[in-house]
């Protein structure tokens, strides 16, 4: 199920960009880790008493975790608007539409999950170049 929440450096950028939204759970970052910890155990959410997990209600040690999709939907609700396909076999590519002046298509990754991750980064940066 980890799998599909995004990794913790774009939930990072996402906060940092304004994501807000419910999610069913965080990354937590302690002072000596090295590497974040998710936490959906719900022993978790009862001992820190959070049940939103949104990154205005959580402390700034957590990072609210939210499933790709929810990130998709937000950037559409942002009105920038991406896809991931097969463009051959087992050859995958995505596309972004800011409705601006970007018309975005790359191909070229091995399997779905690369390219939905690598327009994750993409649809991030793109958000960060217009503040």
């Amino acid at each position: 199920m980890e799998k599909e929440f995004i990794p913790y450096q774009q939930a990072l950028d996402l906060r940092e960009l304004g994501f807000d939204e419910p999610c069913f759970t965080f990354y937590q970052k302690e002072y000596h880790e090295d590497a974040p910890i998710m936490v959906f155990d719900k022993d978790e959410y009862r001992l820190t008493g959070f049940r939103t997990c949104k990154n205005s209600e959580i402390p700034y040690h957590y990072t609210a975790a939210p499933l790709y999709q929810q990130a998709f939907k937000w950037f559409r609700k942002n009105k920038i608007h991406s896809s991931v396909s097969e463009f051959d076999i087992n050859n995958y590519m995505y596309y972004i539409d800011d409705g601006i002046n970007r018309d975005i298509e790359v191909p070229g990754y091995d399997t779905y999950e690369e390219a939905e991750l690598a327009c994750l980064i993409n649809l991030i940066e793109i958000v960060k170049e217009k503040k």
